[in-house]
Formats: C-alpha cells, sequence, structure tokens
C-alpha cells in the first residue's frame, strides 16, 4: 500500500515513555514511539523531511540518551502527528552504554 514504512530495522525496538528533546536549531516537541540500538521511531507535530539531522536526548530508565539522528523515512501525517524513522548516532560511549543498558533491560 502506498504511504506506508517499509520495515527495514536490523535491530529489535523497544517502546519508552516520557518526555522528549529534539534539536534542529531549534527545539521540537516529539514523541518517541520505539527505539532500538540504530534508530528510533518518532511522532513529531512538525514535518520533519528525509535527511534532516539533529540532535535527540532521551531519558531512559535513570539514565540519559544524548546523540546525534538523522531522518531517513517519513509518512504522510495523520491529522497533526508525523511519524519519522530515524538512525541514532550516541555522541559518547556512556550514551551508547545508557542506550544498550535500557535495551537489555526492556527485552526481559
Amino acid at each position: 500500500m502506498a504511504g506506508e514504512f517499509q520495515e527495514r530495522r536490523r535491530t529489535p525496538r523497544v517502546e519508552i515513555h516520557g518526555r522528549h528533546e529534539f534539536r534542529l536549531g531549534r527545539r521540537i516537541r516529539i514523541r518517541v514511539v520505539d527505539i532500538s540500538g540504530t534508530g528510533a521511531l518518532l511522532a513529531a507535530d512538525e514535518r520533519l523531511p528525509v535527511g534532516t539531522r539533529g540532535r535527540i536526548q532521551v531519558p531512559l530508565a535513570g539514565s540519559q540518551f544524548e546523540g546525534q539522528v538523522e531522518v531517513r523515512r517519513e509518512q504522510p501525517p495523520t491529522g497533526q502527528t508525523h511519524l519519522v524513522g530515524l538512525t541514532l548516532t550516541p555522541s559518547q560511549a556512556r550514551h551508547q552504554e545508557a542506550l544498550e543498558q535500557f535495551l537489555r533491560r526492556a527485552g526481559n
């Protein structure tokens, strides 16, 4: 069906809750739908075109994840919500460890 995401994940994603921040030179309010070791699916109030690069901060069960992101896919909006798939690159080793630890806990 046209307009649907074609699944290309290489690692499993885990749903997360809470307040998240995404920066593209300005702050954009988002909801992280799910996250994996290499990417995430976001719901945003604004369109984030493919190729858009930014920075994300996400609290993960007591730890903070920060990293660089690049929008790889976008889905036509449903009402005011835009769904985007993006790749994640942790800013520091401690952020990679926070993400891995979160995913291990969530997998149990």
